[in-house]
């Protein structure tokens, strides 16, 4: 794996909006890719909140199914105390940390439209796909 994404490239992936991001992501073999069980809540939320929420969990099943899930562990745990801590004065979002903290602990390259945020997190490695 190299790869974990963050929920908003999903989005951008599943509507084609930038294209470059559907494009980078289909370019990528489904063994480096990874999504954290994170951002998996995030999505079944957004699904809860649609219109039809079985068929859109469905859909996000369907975009998610290729990638491993991985889930916050105790190295996470430990990542998110010290990142927590380094932040403290000028923290990021919760879940936003929590993802940091799961790509920190398996080593792993975010890929977020978000990298103004997680660029604070020290040793955390970000990747725009959008700005490619």
């Amino acid at each position: 794996m190299i790869w974990l994404l963050d929920t908003n490239v999903l989005i951008h992936a599943v509507r084609g909006r930038p294209p470059g991001v559907r494009a980078q992501l289909q370019r990528q073999s489904p063994d480096d890719v990874a999504v954290s069980s994170i951002t998996v809540a995030e999505l079944w939320y957004g699904a809860e909140k649609s219109v039809s929420p079985a068929r859109k969990r469905e859909a996000w099943r369907t975009v998610i199914e290729p990638f491993q899930i991985i889930a916050f562990d105790r190295d996470a745990a430990e990542q998110h105390a010290r990142i927590r801590y380094i932040l403290r004065h000028r923290p990021i979002g919760e879940r936003d940390l929590l993802i940091a903290s799961i790509a920190l602990a398996q080593n792993l390259i975010l890929v977020t439209h978000n990298a103004a945020e997680f660029s604070r997190v020290p040793r955390l490695r970000v990747e725009d796909w959008a700005t490619i």
